[in-house]
């Protein structure tokens, strides 16, 4: 059976905790999210002016970038502590590292006030706060899944994914509003500062909330039952048995594609080989935020009645024609429909809610954490890195490489959803990370 213990009807997480945890993730993700929209006005406030612009920005996005690599590190000190001293404590350290350093950010001078000090100031808070947040995802997953029965675990965790969404498409709405309000000029001046600002607030309301949560009853019992913590060199021991690992790093590798892809990229993607205007585009990537996110809670939904296993092939094999309809749309009628057809696949991408099912179940409570943030977070920081450059170049060269891409992922994901169908009780994964 699986690790996840509760099997009766009954839960112990209230409506408020969960929205202080959907509430948690989604700034989290915002305050993550903010320096990708901001890397051209970035660039400008912390680099030389006189420098190549191109090099500018690459300098730029290796700052965002550290954010993904310093992801593991956060997972692994932090799911530790979680590990050992409990959730709830855990939450608030992320929480509090998260809003500290997006406080800072928004406080640093810039290039032309102190000099190649400036880039050296905001790298360290990158890292930082790249740190906080590696820990802040499977925390989030985590908490939720141990206090909610097997039967509802889905139609749950739909929303903690759901809600990374809606911290991404609050950043999209406030960088369009910027960019309406405030000149360039503005905005390299001080106008940069101002979602810096409102990320550092909405953390710290969050950190306020948490005095609401409480520490999960699955690792309360263990507590209770002093059970024996192990060591991380037995950790490390635990995970040459590699059922649950590959399972989980594959996983990720879904869930980092589809956020990646359909939520950050593809409209840049299709503006390099298509002319579609680029105020409908945008329209278009919010709308499909807001159905990736009613596809997270759907395909939550279907799997607490019928199976995780069949709802991922079910979504797998809409996502693949969709993705495909989608490009053969923008190649054949010129982003006619490009609305309808934004709004199908974000939909459709809804599936990567049920990695987060799979990836909660796969590891025992004493290392639930650390194992999971950690085959995250490193799948993660690869895909984080290299994906924009990889994908941007192969779209070069064929303009429907993201379809192409977005098709892969969908078999990768389906040949799972079977794999996880034809073993319903996960019992051959359980005995990958016995202690």
């Amino acid at each position: 059976m699986p690790f996840i213990a509760l099997t009766n009807n009954q839960t112990s997480l209230s409506p408020k905790q969960l929205m202080v945890i959907c509430f948690g993730n989604a700034v989290a993700y915002f305050d993550f999210l903010i320096y990708l929209f901001m890397a051209d006005i970035i660039s400008a406030t912390f680099f030389p002016t006189h420098e190549n612009p191109v090099l500018a920005k690459l300098q730029a996005f290796s700052l965002f970038s550290a954010g993904y690599l310093t992801r593991p590190i956060g997972a692994l000190l932090i799911g530790r502590y979680a590990d050992v001293s409990g959730r709830k404590p855990a939450l608030l350290m992320s929480l509090l590292c998260i809003a500290i350093t997006t406080l800072i950010t928004a406080s640093l001078p810039t290039y032309a006030q102190v000099g190649m000090l400036a880039p050296i100031l905001f790298f360290v808070a990158r890292l930082f706060q790249g740190m906080a947040f590696g820990a802040h995802t499977p925390l989030g997953w985590v908490y939720i899944a141990e206090h909610v029965p097997k039967s509802n675990l889905a139609t749950y965790l739909s929303f903690v994914t759901a809600s990374f969404m809606f911290g991404q498409l609050g950043a999209n709405l406030l960088f369009e509003a910027l960019t309406t309000t405030y000149t360039q000029e503005q905005l390299i001046d001080s106008g940069w500062r101002i979602p810096f600002v409102w990320g550092a607030m909405l953390s710290f309301v969050a950190v306020m909330l948490w005095n609401v949560l409480d520490e999960t009853p699955i690792f309360s019992c263990q507590q209770v039952a002093k059970k024996y913590v192990p060591k991380l060199a037995e950790i490390g021991f635990n995970f040459r048995r590699f059922n649950a690992i590959f399972l989980a790093l594959v996983l990720t590798f879904i869930i980092s594609s589809l956020s990646m892809v359909i939520a950050l990229l593809l409209p840049e993607l299709i503006l390099m080989r298509f002319s579609v205007d680029e105020s409908m585009l945008s329209f278009s990537n919010n709308l499909g935020l807001l159905f990736l996110m009613i596809g997270c809670v759907f395909f939550g939904l279907i799997a607490d009645k019928s199976s995780t296993g069949k709802a991922l092939m079910m979504g797998s094999f809409a996502l693949i024609i969709q993705a495909l309809a989608f490009y053969y749309h923008l190649e054949n009628s010129a982003g006619s429909f490009i609305l309808l057809m934004y709004a199908i696949l974000g939909f459709c991408a809804g599936i990567m809610s049920l990695g987060s099912v799979i990836l909660v179940q796969l590891f025992p409570t004493e290392v639930r954490v650390i194992a999971v943030g950690l085959t995250y977070n490193c799948t993660y920081a690869v895909i984080g890195t290299a994906l924009p450059f990889g994908l941007a170049y192969a779209t070069n060269m064929i303009s429907f490489s993201p379809a192409l891409y977005l098709t892969f992922v969908g078999l990768v994901s389906f040949i799972i959803g079977l794999y996880i169908f034809r073993l319903p009780k996960f019992r051959d994964l359980d005995a990958s990370l016995k202690l």
